[in-house]
């Protein structure tokens, strides 16, 4: 599927009868690129996510392409995200045959389709920009899909113990810096993870302020795409 997007950008100038440059905006932008159209089989679904406790349970497919997972909807700590405030609009917008991020902004964007670019750093830059954009996105069956972060589990505490705040364990699809690694643990590691959250919550002190049941259960159908990995002994671990 071809697109044609059209941009604003910011180029230096040199204006009649100046010697120095000026930042000058266009809006004349044009760069053709190429969305990739796969066959279902081509990225099979790899992983299904359910969460029980709604009016109609929510399933989530996590589709397997090139090393990576892919979904078809916005999701944030393994949950879908609406596009807009309050709204059901789950699934990821098709861009059509025309893009237009012309606009008077420093920033060229556009939310639903993922694209925050300067325009400050020129039609070159923004042209190659747009490309490698493209790259991340694919259509199956008439669906626009993008990567999705690995699920995983991962065990927090809150609070300031002792029943204040709590120790839970929790599903998310990104590793956070400020949490160290042994609090990660795979789709594999849920018995692992409960572990070690008891644990944590023992030594907190959290004899009610515990939850041990993620809220979600996940399917795993191609075990390769099950990459993180929690090699932290339980044995000895505190």
């Amino acid at each position: 599927m071809l697109v044609t997007v059209r941009f604003s950008y910011i180029a230096d100038v040199i204006p009649p009868r100046c010697r120095n440059p000026r930042p000058v905006r266009f809006d004349n932008g044009v760069e053709v690129v190429t969305l990739r159209e796969i066959e279902a089989l081509a990225a099979p679904v790899a992983i299904i996510s359910t969460k029980a406790d709604e009016p109609v349970p929510v399933r989530i497919e996590y589709r397997w392409f090139e090393g990576q997972l892919w979904t078809s909807c916005n999701v944030f700590g393994c949950q879908r995200q609406a596009q807009t405030s309050g709204g059901t609009d789950f699934d990821y917008s098709s861009p059509g045959s025309e893009l237009s991020l012309i606009t008077e902004s420093a920033t060229l964007s556009d939310h639903r389709l993922g694209i925050y670019v300067s325009s400050s750093v020129g039609q070159e830059a923004i042209g190659q920009y747009l490309q490698h954009w493209a790259r991340g996105l694919i259509f199956i069956e008439g669906k626009l899909y993008r990567p999705a972060g690995e699920p995983r589990y991962v065990v927090m505490t809150f609070g300031l113990s002792n029943n204040h705040g709590g120790t839970s364990v929790l599903c998310t699809d990104y590793s956070n810096s400020n949490i160290k690694e042994d609090a990660y643990f795979s789709l594999f590691q849920l018995a692992q993870a409960q572990q070690y959250a008891a644990r944590i919550a023992a030594a907190r002190g959290d004899t009610r302020s515990f939850r041990s049941e993620p809220g979600l259960s996940f399917q795993v159908l191609i075990p390769e795409a099950v990459q993180i990995v929690n090699r932290i002994d339980l044995r000895v671990a505190a």
